[in-house]
This record gives C-alpha cells, sequence and structure tokens, in this order.
C-alpha cells in the first residue's frame, strides 16, 4: 500500500503538527467545557442560596417586628404602631414574592404558601378587628405558630443549600474524574499520532540515507526511489541521476583499467625478455658496473609488472567474486619462493629476515595466496629502512594457520588506518605509509583472504607494520 504525501516536506510537518495537537486541543476544550458548566452551576447555586437565606432571615425578622408592633398597638392603641405593622406586613409579602420565586420542592411551596396564608388572615384580624375584638393573647399564639413555621422554612433552606453543596461537590469530582480519563486516554492517543506522524517523516529519510551510503560504498547497481513528498522525490530523482553518472564513470574507469593494464603488459614482456637476456649475458659479457645496471632493471621491470597484475586482479574482483582453484599449498615452501624473489632488494639493503616458520600447509587457490603473501611481504622490504629486520611467523592454531610480517619501517599512521584495505587509497601521513604505489595491494589481499573465509588485520606495534593473515587450514568454495 503505497502512501498518499503531500507536495512539500513543509506542509507534511504542518499537517503532523496540527494532527498531534488535535487531540490536545480536544482535551483542552472539552475541560473548559465542563469547568464552565460547572462555574455556573456553582455561581447559580451560590446565588440561590444567598438569596434563599436572606429572604427566608428577612421572613423570621418581619414576624417577629410585626408582633411587637400589634403587641404595642394592643396596649396603647397608638395609630403610629399600626403604621408600623403594616410596613412590615409589606415588607414580609416583598421577602415572600422574592422566596417564591426561587426553585423550590412541592413541600417548600406548600410551607410558604400556608405561611401566607396564616400571616394575611393575622394581619386581617389585627388591622381590621371583628367585634369582639381578638384576645392579645390568642395573637401572641398566632404570631409564635408564624414564627416556628417561617423557622422551619428558613431550617429547610438551610438543609436545601447542603443538599445542593453536596451536589455541586460530587458534580465536581465527577468532571474532575472525566477530566483525569479523558487525558489518559487523549494522551496515547496524541502519541500515536506523533508517531505515525515520525515515521511518515523518517522513512523516506531513511530511505534516502541508506542510498546515499550506498553511492558512498561505491553500489550503483540498484535505482534509488525515494516515496515522499513531492520536493523529497525530486530529490530522489536527482539522487538516481547521480546514481546513473556515478556508474557510468565506474563502468569507464574499469574498462580504461582493463585497457591500460593489457596494453601495458605487451612493452612490459619485452622489457623483462630484454632484461633477463641482459643477466644471462646473451649478449656478451657483462662488465660488474653493467650487471648492476641489468638487476636494476629486472627488478623495476618485477616491480611494474606486479602493479599491472594488481590492477587486472581488481578488475577481475570488481565484477566478479574470486573463483578458487582449491589445492594443497605448503606456505613455508611459498614464503621461501618469495623471499627469494626479492633477495637482490634484501641484500642490497642489508635487510635481516627472521624466519619463525612452522611446516604447515592449507588447502586454497596457489595463485591468491601468492599474492597476498607477496604483497605483505613486497610492502615489509620496500618500507623497512636498511640495516632493519624484517619478521615472518607462519604457525598454525586449531584449524586456521596464521601468517604475520611485521617490518622494519616507520609503520601505519593513525589517519591511514581506518581505509587502510580501501582500493586506491595511498594515504597522505608524514611518513611513506604502506597504502603507497597504486593502492591496490592490500586491497586485493583482502578480497583473497575473505574469499578463502580468512582475515587479515593489521596489530598494534610500537614500531613498523605488523600485519596478522589467518586462514582455515582447508578453504571451501562457494
Amino acid at each position: 500500500m503505497q502512501i498518499a504525501y503531500p507536495k512539500s516536506f513543509l506542509k507534511l510537518l504542518l499537517i503532523g503538527f496540527a494532527l498531534a495537537m488535535l487531540p490536545l486541543l480536544f482535551a483542552f476544550g472539552n475541560a473548559a467545557l465542563y469547568l464552565d458548566r460547572l462555574a455556573t452551576q456553582s455561581r447559580d447555586t451560590v446565588t440561590q442560596a444567598v438569596q434563599a437565606t436572606r429572604a427566608s432571615r428577612a421572613l423570621v425578622e418581619q414576624i417577629t417586628f410585626m408582633e411587637r408592633s400589634a403587641r404595642q398597638y394592643f396596649v396603647l392603641e397608638d395609630a403610629l404602631l399600626l403604621e408600623n405593622y403594616e410596613k412590615a406586613h409589606e415588607k414580609f409579602v416583598d421577602a415572600w414574592q422574592d422566596l417564591d420565586q426561587l426553585p423550590m420542592t412541592n413541600r417548600q411551596k406548600h410551607a410558604l404558601i400556608q405561611l401566607s396564608n396564616e400571616e394575611l388572615s393575622l394581619f386581617q384580624s389585627v388591622v381590621h378587628p371583628a367585634n369582639p375584638a381578638p384576645l392579645i393573647e390568642e395573637t401572641v399564639d398566632r404570631f409564635a405558630d408564624l414564627t416556628a413555621k417561617a423557622q422551619d422554612i428558613l431550617d429547610e433552606n438551610n438543609r436545601q443549600i447542603d443538599r445542593e453543596s453536596a451536589i455541586l461537590a460530587e458534580t465536581a469530582e465527577r468532571t474532575q474524574q472525566i477530566m483525569l480519563w479523558q487525558t489518559l486516554t487523549l494522551i496515547p492517543v496524541a502519541l500515536l499520532v506523533a508517531l505515525m506522524i515520525t515515521f511518515l517523516v523518517a522513512q523516506p529519510i531513511r530511505r534516502m540515507d541508506a542510498a546515499i551510503r550506498k553511492l558512498g560504498e561505491g553500489d550503483y547497481t540498484e535505482p534509488i526511489s525515494i516515496d515522499g513528498p513531492g520536493d523529497l522525490r525530486n530529490l530522489g530523482e536527482r539522487l538516481d541521476w547521480l546514481r546513473a553518472q556515478l556508474n557510468e564513470l565506474d563502468q569507464q574507469k574499469q574498462r580504461f583499467l582493463r585497457n591500460v593494464s593489457h596494453e601495458l603488459k605487451t612493452p612490459l614482456t619485452a622489457i623483462r625478455e630484454g632484461s633477463e637476456l641482459l643477466g644471462d649475458e646473451v649478449g656478451g659479457t657483462l662488465t660488474p658496473q653493467q650487471r648492476e645496471i641489468a638487476g636494476i632493471l629486472r627488478e623495476s621491470s618485477l616491480r611494474l609488472q606486479k602493479m599491472i597484475e594488481n590492477l587486472l586482479n581488481y578488475t577481475a574482483v570488481q565484477f566478479h567474486a574470486p573463483q578458487l582453484k582449491l589445492e594443497p599449498i605448503a606456505l613455508t615452501k611459498l614464503a621461501e619462493d618469495i623471499l627469494a624473489d626479492y633477495s637482490l632488494t634484501i641484500s642490497n639493503k642489508n635487510i635481516g629476515i627472521q624466519r619463525d616458520f612452522f611446516p604447515t600447509e592449507i588447502v586454497g587457490d596457489h595463485e591468491k595466496i601468492h599474492s597476498v603473501l607477496d604483497n605483505l611481504v613486497s610492502n615489509a622490504i620496500k618500507y623497512t629502512s636498511p640495516s632493519s629486520n624484517i619478521r615472518i611467523s607462519i604457525t598454525h592454531q586449531a584449524d586456521h594457520a596464521i601468517i604475520e610480517v611485521h617490518d622494519g619501517g616507520p609503520g601505519v599512521m593513525s589517519a591511514d588506518k581506518a581505509k587502510l584495505f580501501d582500493p586506491f587509497y595511498r594515504g597522505d601521513s608524514v611518513y611513506e605509509s604502506l597504502v603507497s604505489g597504486s593502492g591496490l595491494g592490500l586491497s586485493i589481499a583482502k578480497e583473497y583472504v575473505d574469499a578463502h573465509g580468512g582475515e587479515i588485520i593489521l596489530l598494534p606495534s610500537e614500531h613498523g607494520a605488523h600485519f596478522r593473515v589467518s586462514l582455515p587450514l582447508k578453504a571451501v568454495t562457494a
């Protein structure tokens, strides 16, 4: 299933940010809604509680004032006292109306209506007394009954306020739990969305990183296709174009190496034959100086032949995995033969060869093992200082043969160690390192050792370069 990406990487980031924020924004909005409802309910509850308490207390206070005014009026029969009673009655009616407008239970409504009717009846009997006039004791008892009923209404209102407060507290707790569970649910959702967006963003970047890494490693065979936003797809197309160009350059390099190597072999053969004829004194007896010059020609032609063979071998390795022709190989004899080829150079530089040979035989490709050992020995001879020593060790451990070559040269600089076995790498340290020359010898040696299932490494050394080759006693062909 192919993912439909937006046209630009920036748009993908914006969409991802928006999607990741959406659950959190929903949580914030929902929390704000719940809090607003809770605040409104709290405000209404407090307002109603204050109004109910104020009105209920006003009822009780006005009944008490009316009772006092009525008693004084019955005793003194002063019109001003009766007027005070009527004003208290009006305030009582106002308080009753305020209380009647508040939400109440049916029981509270019934008690409030009954209180109003009894107060009105008492007011009529005081203001418009019938014949005979009501007794003071009877009026006082009726006022006491009104006070008790008003106090009951006040108490009931207080109990109602307590119930509303409890409901409000329960609502607040329930809202808190809802918000908590909502947060616990939406945070994983937001994280999941963020992970999905991260995957969508990282996937094309990982593919691009892998493609660039392959280009850096010289693998130009696999086409580069980046599935992502439009600008990243365009970048992927540019990388594929670069891959095609690098592949063409690499093929041109391989063709050039093959052609140059083959072209150089023809004149080199003539030089080798001529130097050998001179050395054999076919053209006449040579003076000591002429013999020395003939030896120099022979050594130089051998070195040039080795460089050309390295180029040919490297070209072959690049196109085909090394094919092994297995046969028994006596490593000690092979080492002695290679040292004999360099006997003149060893003698001229007065190099001492320390042999730690243990008779060891392996089954492998004679030509390739010869190339490996020849590269190590030639490098050791080349970079060993005059009148120094080279140590060559051949042993076997368990099911592996161990070959070690430790020269007396300046060694390998730290900057060269990481790319020691890279093709064409020759280093740029202050000392002439072991990767000078064509830069192919160690690279080809590693290819051949790997083909045998072995390992070649550079061991730590206080002086000189110390190489170790581990080869199985019997290689297995692919």
